[in-house]
């Protein structure tokens, strides 16, 4: 029965979070709780090879539905975005993700894996982990 209850209440949860025609979404001023984030991979300041695929995985959860988010790689010595994926999830109260990066340098590179999500009550939470990468 546990089972049957799961999808149900995550449509009751998903048709809570309809968007209007502008683009807008609901606020939820009863949501003071910013969501959690998880990074599992990689870890900070792991190195990386050139040619290698650097994976971002992790989890995000909130308590009251999850509204939108990014994930962002950053060189950090002149500050252009290697790679950005946008979310939105109206609704989830806990997403995983899985972006996969294949590497390209001709020199050392530090990044900047950049994880940011928001729920609709308008509550941020971001986390971060630095990288290397070898040529």
């Amino acid at each position: 029965m546990g089972r049957l209850l799961m999808p149900l209440m995550s449509l009751i949860v998903l048709a809570a979070c309809s968007k209007s025609n502008d683009d807008d979404h609901e606020i939820n001023n009863d949501d003071i709780v910013v969501p959690v984030i998880e990074i599992y991979t990689p870890t900070d300041n792991q190195v990386f090879s050139n040619g290698n695929t650097v994976s971002i995985t992790g989890k995000v959860t909130d308590d009251k539905g999850l509204y939108r988010g990014t994930i962002k790689i950053t060189d950090d010595a002149n500050g252009a975005v290697i790679k950005e994926q946008a979310y939105e999830i109206h609704g989830f109260l806990s997403y995983s993700f899985n972006l996969p990066h294949v590497t390209s340098v001709s020199i050392v590179t530090n990044y900047t894996v950049a994880v940011q999500f928001e729920d609709h009550g308008t509550n941020v939470s971001a986390k971060s982990v630095k990288v290397r990468v070898n040529p």
